[in-house]
């Protein structure tokens, strides 16, 4: 699929679809989180005026999504098992927060000391993403230890759970939003310093992240129960 033949949905619809897009639309300042109503179309015009780098860069970003790797081949994540997409999400998005949830509350916090005198906003960002934090290292755990390993013994009865995960997914996309909208979608101020272009950089790279594990757990391995 051409990501012209996307340009009449809705954007939230889009990057529900294909979180692979969320990248593409923070790197040319569009935005997909308030005014998730607007279609891509009347989106992009408004937002950038890079239209056609914008389009090629989606075209590469949706291509590239189509296949990821697994045991030497390449395949779609409809296509991976229920063992595949759990050592998926949990070596590759688990393990992702769990390197970077504690380094960016470091990071957050020393440029909260120093700039938040002139930046007030950012103790709003320091706690949304300390409760972030805290509800989404909870949430790791109940994947780990409750879900992840009934799916793999063959549990059917784990539609509550699923619901309840759900739920958290959807709380967690609330505080990106938030986060997105404080930070001017991660925009710099003009007395930023290197620490803190770090931190916006890898808030930045969480919120891509977290839109592609909440996708392969809500939209590929929950829906198969």
């Amino acid at each position: 699929m051409k990501f012209k033949e996307l340009t009449q949905l809705s954007i939230g619809e889009v990057v529900t679809k294909h979180p692979e897009l969320v990248r593409v639309f923070m790197d040319y300042n569009v935005d997909f989180c308030c005014g998730g109503d607007r279609t891509v179309s009347e989106a992009i015009e408004k937002d950038t005026d890079e239209v056609e780098a914008l389009e090629v860069a989606a075209d590469k970003a949706i291509e590239q999504a189509k296949l990821f790797a697994v045991g030497g081949t390449q395949k779609s994540l409809d296509a991976f098992t229920n063992e595949e997409l759990i050592d998926r999400i949990v070596n590759t998005h688990h393990r992702y927060l769990r390197e970077t949830l504690p380094r960016l509350s470091e990071l957050l916090f020393k440029i909260l000391g120093v700039h938040g005198e002139h930046h007030p906003e950012l103790f709003e960002i320091h706690r949304i993403f300390g409760g972030l934090k805290t509800e989404l290292e909870g949430h790791l755990i109940k994947e780990e230890k409750q879900l992840f390993p009934q799916i793999l013994k063959g549990s059917k009865d784990v539609a509550q759970l699923i619901k309840t995960l759900e739920d958290e997914h959807d709380g967690a996309g609330e505080a990106l939003h938030a986060l997105t909208d404080l930070t001017n979608h991660f925009t710099l101020p003009s007395d930023a310093c290197v620490t803190y272009g770090a931190t916006y950089d890898l808030l930045k790279a969480l919120t891509a992240d977290m839109y592609m594990h909440v996708h392969t757990e809500n939209n590929v391995l929950f829906k198969r129960f």
